[in-house]
């Protein structure tokens, strides 16, 4: 019996202290030769990137909600990636990396025009690079829909794993799969708040910290700290619907695992593939996870380098 053939387990022992200490020379290694620039969108908000310049490919990296450019699935994938010969750029979307002091506003899922206006800078600026764009859970639901966006067309892959399809679901799974993940969740928002409101003194999103599940938090932004006028409209407008899928016109391979806790593979079963957007379901992986023994090894990160190489 193979522990790790449990979604559960698979994900807590992936997102491991032990985990993060086998990675950091590859942490190091990375952070060593990375470059770290602001940049500022039209819409006056400013993120993080932080980049290798070595190749003439570059791989752009959206880490999951809350997550950052050390996360313990990114770093991985993105170091043997680079020693395929891509460059790494680490991309910290509003409120991730610590970077809660960078904007005022909070981080919404619903706008991505910063994201957008970041790959195409990229393109921009490497003209005769191949552009290749990574996201992981929310990162990937986000890297879906700025590939379905027509201006960005000169992506050649795109690679999403565990992402969100239904915003609503995934909210329910992580609420109520397991006490741990609820807590992890909840207390992950609870912390970038708690900087959010001490650095811009925001005294109205105090009452947020008192709710004990992500609906409870989350019906309380979209009611307070959103254009929306309830959480419909909320998951309505960052879901990945067929619209979205049908609108990418590049190579796009969708990871999901069939026990992933968190964000259940159904909604994405209900979609379909095209000539352009392949669909790679996991029997094993749970969420962001896909490790296959307690070494750390993924053979599916092996198979995604192959994809990009090929």
């Amino acid at each position: 019996m193979n522990l790790l053939e449990n979604g559960l387990l698979n994900t807590l022992v992936a997102s491991s202290p032990i985990r993060e200490l086998q990675q950091k020379p590859l942490r190091d290694k990375l952070n060593k030769i990375s470059t770290k620039q602001i940049f500022k969108s039209s819409n006056g908000q400013s993120i993080e990137v932080y980049g290798t310049d070595t190749y003439k490919k570059k791989v752009l990296f959206l880490p999951g909600w809350l997550g950052h450019k050390d996360s313990k699935y990114l770093i991985p994938l993105a170091d043997l990636l680079y020693g395929e010969g891509f460059d790494a750029v680490r991309i910290h979307p509003v409120d991730h990396g610590d970077t809660e002091h960078m904007n005022r506003e909070f981080f919404r899922a619903t706008d991505i025009k910063t994201l957008i206006e970041v790959v195409q800078f990229f393109k921009k600026k490497y003209s005769d690079n191949e552009i290749h764009l990574i996201g992981f859970s929310l990162g990937g639901n986000i890297a879906l829909r700025i590939s379905a966006f027509s201006p960005i067309n000169f992506l050649k892959n795109t690679v999403v794993i565990s992402p969100v399809i239904d915003p609503e679901i995934s909210m329910n799974a992580m609420d109520n799969t397991s006490w741990i993940l609820k807590k992890y969740f909840v207390k992950k928002w609870q912390r970038t708040l708690k900087r959010k409101i001490k650095l811009y003194d925001i005294e109205s999103a105090e009452e947020a910290l008192k709710y004990k599940n992500l609906q409870g938090m989350t019906e309380f932004f979209t009611e307070h700290f959103s254009p929306h006028k309830d959480m419909k409209e909320l998951f309505a407008g960052y879901a990945i619907t067929q619209e979205t899928i049908d609108n990418i016109k590049h190579n796009t391979f969708v990871y999901s695992a069939h026990d992933d806790p968190c964000v259940p593979i159904e909604p994405l079963q209900r979609l379909s593939q095209t000539d352009y957007v392949k669909f790679k379901p996991q029997k094993y992986g749970g969420h962001c996870g896909f490790i296959d023994d307690f070494k750390f090894s993924s053979a599916l990160y092996e198979e995604i380098a192959k994809r990009l190489n090929s």
